[in-house]
């Protein structure tokens, strides 16, 4: 993935987890786990379209929540899991990269949360989604794969609150593009992987019970 000269260098200044011990990595997550919280109940405002008293910050827990669960625990990848909750926080919440280095954020945790988020100044959202997509070809990054498939696969549990055309090109586009294109993760990321299947496939089977009722 070829970044900006800015980007680049804000990634080689923000803090990295590099020649820490195992208890020093475990400080920082604990320490910086209740401050990315904080920052997505006070930056992601509003209710999700559709869903009154669902609100939009609920989202990114439990993405945060269902990396965590799935993750593999020999090896806890805490940059992932923080990433995770913080995947949304500059698409919906409003902060810059720049201040999440400042927050203390690591260079990898902020590449994550780049990797996951829509650029903005594209007004089209197919197009937005699109490019995204491409973006994350081109970096062939497990972990922001990972997040992706956990968030897409908690928006489609959601899908009944949007639109007919936006929820059928969740179910019909996103949802299966997405599954071909992490057909190539390792063994344990496959996990994510098969979330998302499992869960279109509980998509689709309540959607033919119902076709089937109404029939």
């Amino acid at each position: 993935m070829t970044y900006t000269k800015e980007f680049q260098k804000l990634l080689i200044n923000a803090k990295s987890v590099r020649g820490m011990t195992l208890s020093e990595y475990w400080e920082y997550f604990e320490k910086m786990e209740p401050l990315a919280k904080a920052l997505v109940k006070e930056k992601i405002t509003g209710e999700r379209k559709g869903l009154p008293g669902e609100y939009n910050y609920m989202h990114s827990m439990r993405v945060y929540e269902t990396v965590n669960g799935l993750h593999h625990w020999d090896d806890p990848d805490l940059e992932l899991f923080l990433a995770a909750l913080l995947h949304d926080i500059v698409e919906d919440g409003g902060v810059t990269f720049e201040e999440l280095a400042d927050l203390g954020f690591t260079g990898r945790i902020i590449e994550l949360i780049r990797l996951c988020t829509h650029d903005s100044s594209i007004e089209n959202k197919t197009e937005r989604w699109t490019l995204m997509m491409a973006n994350l070809i081109e970096a062939r990054d497990e972990e922001a794969w990972c997040i992706k498939l956990c968030d897409l696969a908690d928006n489609l549990t959601q899908s009944h609150g949007l639109s007919e055309e936006n929820r059928k090109f969740m179910i019909e586009v996103k949802a299966p593009l997405m599954l071909r294109l992490t057909e190539w993760l390792d063994l344990y990321s496959m996990r994510y992987h098969n979330h998302l299947r499992v869960t279109l496939e509980k998509i689709l089977d309540f959607n033919s019970s119902q076709q089937t009722y109404l029939d």
